[in-house]
Parts: C-alpha cells; structure tokens; sequence
C-alpha cells in the first residue's frame, strides 16, 4: 500500500503542488459563487430599529 502511494506521489513538493492546485480552484469557486446573503440585507437590518419591548435596561439599585 506505500508503494503506491509512493508511486503517485514521488516527493512531498508533489503533494504540496496538488494540495495547492485544488485549495486555489476551490477557492476560487467560493469567491465566484453566489452569496447567500446580498450586503444590502446587512445594511437593511443595521439600520432597523430594536423593538422598545425587547431591549432590556439595567436599572438602578
């Protein structure tokens, strides 16, 4: 089972190559990729008011 292992990969540079090889494509399809949620709707929910009856206030003893 090394053997072959050894045989498909002869260096650890050849890993590391591949490894890289796939972490720039998946990267890159992350970044390309549709989000799942639009920066308007952060900005949308920034400015809402909070609701008076849910924010809670510390009172003084």
């Amino acid at each position: 089972r090394r053997a072959d292992v050894v045989g498909i990969f002869p260096n650890e540079a050849s890993i590391m190559r591949l490894i890289g090889a796939v972490l720039f494509e998946q990267n890159d399809e992350w970044q390309t990729s549709s989000r799942y949620m639009m920066v308007e709707a952060f900005a949308q929910i920034d400015k809402e008011e909070i609701d008076p009856i849910l924010s809670i206030t510390a009172k003084a003893a």
